[in-house]
């Protein structure tokens, strides 16, 4: 869910996803994290040895409470032996899989610009920490529309979170799932988009769906950024306000499709299973939409995630090319 990967281009050698998807060896990570946590867990013997034993007696909440964490996917030599994912067949384990993302998954792991900016060339430059010929690159190639709807920070910033969803989440994500289906590393893939949101990580305070009458909680049929862990209420069926009708319905017909999976390997549920729970709403949308299929090729399918979820072809697949994560990067050799 939410998988970062990618993060390398627009003149950038890399970016935060890209440590979850370039794998350090073990010097590297120690040489990022290492000697940060001793010192900051108070273990500043003279030998790694004795500063190994002293963290060993350090309370385990200490330790997750530290500034540094050791947080990135290792080369162990056992479970990960390679510097990026491997999808040939044989070289992961055989296992169905679902990947997915929220719309704007991206929208968290950009700069909003500090103060307001004059030109969409600016705000894209500073949302994305790009070079005016990067910026200029973008905006050139037509894919990611600028359009006025409020000012033009927040509406170059609008295009900037697609470009870093695309960058960082979703086209490495897609291209993950692709490859799989042609090498058949997984007897299954499915990938999904969460088109509805309560909430997730928001470090720029974008909020949520506008007030309007009828919806105190905000109008979740109105656009609004549908953030980065946003998704998991959804998952898990602990949400805990309901905006409308469909909030509900869409998280009876979500967990349902996760509860399938984690049961048998794929997302269909039963339908007694769902008469059992008198989810007749879901049972409704099932029927009317179709079995969610697992990815087959270029056209995916993927399938859109809301009450009623609908099936898809991959989505911003041309924007992925221009950034260099088409669906055959994988294929292509992760180049």
């Amino acid at each position: 869910m939410s998988n970062l990967g990618g993060g390398v281009g627009l003149g950038l050698s890399g970016d935060y996803s890209t440590t979850y998807s370039s794998y350090l060896t073990i010097a590297e990570s120690y040489a990022i994290a290492g000697q940060n946590i001793f010192t900051q867990a108070g273990c500043t013997q003279a030998t790694v040895d004795a500063q190994i034993a002293c963290l060993k007696q350090a309370p385990a909440l200490k330790v997750v409470g530290l500034p540094t964490h050791a947080r990135y996917v290792v080369q162990d030599g056992h479970y990960v032996n390679t510097p990026q994912l491997d999808l040939t067949r044989g070289t992961a384990a055989h296992v169905p899989v679902i990947f997915g993302v929220t719309t704007d998954d991206g929208a968290d792991f950009i700069s909003y610009p500090a103060a307001p900016v004059t030109s969409q060339l600016q705000g894209i430059q500073e949302s994305l920490g790009i070079s005016a010929e990067y910026a200029q690159s973008i905006i050139d190639s037509g894919l990611f529309p600028y359009y006025e709807r409020v000012n033009v920070t927040w509406d170059s910033f609008n295009v900037s979170a697609r470009v870093g969803t695309d960058k960082q989440f979703r086209c490495i994500d897609q291209s993950t799932v692709y490859t799989a289906a042609k090498t058949g590393a997984f007897p299954a893939s499915y990938f999904y988009q969460m088109e509805r949101t309560i909430g997730g990580y928001d470090p720029h305070n974008l909020g949520g769906p506008a007030v309007t009458p009828g919806y105190p909680l905000g109008n979740p049929n109105l656009p609004y950024f549908k953030l980065h862990g946003g998704d998991m209420p959804w998952l898990f069926g602990n949400i805990n306000v309901l905006r409308d009708a469909n909030d509900l319905y869409s998280v009876q017909l979500t967990t349902s499709y996760f509860a399938s999976f984690v049961k048998s390997g794929q997302p269909n549920p039963e339908i007694r299973y769902l008469k059992a729970r008198k989810y007749s709403k879901s049972q409704e949308a099932i029927q009317k939409t179709g079995p969610w299929k697992p990815v087959q090729g270029e056209d995916g399918p993927i399938r859109l995630l809301d009450y009623p979820a609908v099936a898809s072809k991959f989505i911003d697949v041309p924007q992925c090319a221009f950034l260099n994560y088409s669906l055959s990067y994988y294929l292509d050799g992760g180049a």
